[in-house]
């Protein structure tokens, strides 16, 4: 929809730069949202894109760059003139910047912190100091402050001379001399309070936070878990240094996503763009893994060759190898992106092996009795060899029945070994139960056809 909303007024866009009506076109601009904008100015060509960002207004115009993904907004750097380029990165919020500069080169970080001037270029130094992926990484410093010995009056006060640079004003920390913090309070509260009433007050000193060192995913959990707008970040003195905001988790969150998406794809992790990633990388990053299933679909060869004896005695069991490995395969890997899904989301915890298992035996089970059933009949029709539809039944059965099971062990296995269970590739344990599948096949075709019949 928002395309399409783009594209309609493509045409009025276009005819404002060819007749040069450039008071128009920032009439027309100032009136939409930054998200629209961004839509605007990307069906643009990069000349008209440098025009319509010059026509912004100051306080807009940050806002609007700092939602291009990182590859555009190193490509309007680099034809923004070095104070429009200075003029943007100061007005930026610093989670936002310190995000551009972790992913541009760092020859042009080097460059752009040099624009900036000297309390924003020390600010930017410390947030890229801290480690990548922590909480202090993607958090920003500019939050609302207050005391406890404030008077509401003199906090809302403060709020209208500090609120207009910072992150979020909804959400205000109470800290001391120190900048320790000792509480937190909403503007909901500090409104409905009496103006001579005291913050302590109105304040909670129950504070949930994380350190600037804890890892970002533990602030999204904490988002998420406490349904909060914004959790508070320490150092090691217990000292507020900054917040992450819910905008910054949902970054958060589709980055681990993506990342969980890739490792369970069997593909290196990487968060370089899909564009900027160059040939010889893309070819590294998938074929490590894809060496490693050749060599384990080797096993698959090793038992055929094991019962090449039952197969050429009854060379219509060669008829359905592809659907009894497929839907242990497949069977796998559903329970595994399940389990996998479950274990990143916290709904389950590796503690709870046990009623997992239970409860995924009777799946397992019940998934193995109606594909078993469904294999039975296609056999029987397709072949009408009693014997061989039997065998096929009861083999998709336990397939069915022992791929569940196995595409739930092997993640709890990983996570209980302290690694994380998205590393079990979707491919992986589709090739492990290739190999068990055929094992089970044929072990139960050399117990139910005639022995007479097999070498």
């Amino acid at each position: 929809m928002e395309l399409q909303w783009t594209k309609i007024f493509l045409p009025e866009i276009k005819e404002l730069i060819e007749t040069k009506d450039f008071k128009g076109l920032r009439d027309f601009l100032r009136e939409r949202h930054p998200a629209d904008i961004v839509d605007i100015l990307r069906e643009l060509d990069p000349t008209e894109r440098v025009m319509g960002f010059r026509l912004l207004d100051k306080n807009k115009i940050s806002e609007v760059f700092a939602l291009f993904e990182p590859i555009e907004q190193e490509e309007l750097l680099k034809q923004f003139t070095e104070q429009h380029a200075k003029e943007i990165l100061t007005e930026m919020q610093p989670d936002d910047r310190t995000q551009l500069f972790d992913e541009l080169p760092a020859h042009v970080v080097e460059r752009l912190l040099k624009l900036l001037p000297p309390l924003e270029r020390k600010e930017a130094n410390e947030l890229l100091n801290y480690p990548h992926n922590s909480a202090g990484r993607i958090m920003t410093p500019e939050y609302v402050g207050l005391q406890m010995d404030m008077t509401v009056a003199k906090a809302l006060e403060h709020i209208r001379k500090t609120g207009l640079n910072r992150e979020t004003i909804y959400i205000c920390y109470i800290v001391d001399e120190t900048k320790k913090l000792r509480g937190v309070t909403s503007l909901k509260n500090i409104i409905l309070a009496n103006p001579d009433q005291l913050i302590k007050d109105i304040t909670n000193e129950d504070v949930i936070y994380v350190h600037t060192t804890d890892d970002q995913e533990k602030a999204v959990r904490v988002v998420q878990k406490y349904d909060i707008l914004a959790v508070p970040v320490v150092d090691n003195e217990d000292r507020l240094v900054g917040i992450v905001t819910v905008d910054d988790v949902l970054d958060v969150v589709q980055e681990e996503v993506t990342e969980d998406f890739q490792k369970m794809a069997g593909i290196q992790t990487t968060e370089e763009e899909y564009f900027r990633i160059v040939f010889s990388k893309r070819i590294l990053n998938r074929v490590t893994w894809l060496v490693v299933l050749v060599i384990a679909a080797t096993i698959s060869q090793t038992i055929l060759k094991r019962y090449s004896g039952v197969l050429s005695s009854m060379i219509a069991l060669a008829y359905f190898i592809p659907m009894l490995t497929g839907s242990g395969g497949n069977t796998g890997s559903q329970s595994s992106t399940l389990i996998i899904r479950a274990l990143a989301t916290g709904e389950v915890k590796s503690k709870e092996w046990w009623r997992i298992l239970s409860r995924e035996v009777k799946v397992g089970i019940s998934l193995g009795l109606i594909m078993g059933l469904i294999a039975f009949a296609i056999a029987a029709i397709s072949l009408k060899e009693f014997t061989v539809a039997i065998t096929v039944g009861i083999s998709l059965c336990t397939v069915v029945s022992v791929g569940n099971i196995v595409g739930l062990a092997i993640p709890l296995f990983f996570r209980f070994i302290k690694l994380d269970p998205a590393f079990v590739s979707a491919p992986l344990i589709a090739t492990l139960l290739d190999a068990t599948g055929l094992v089970i096949y044929f072990e139960i075709a050399s117990r139910i056809l005639t022995p007479a019949s097999i070498p």
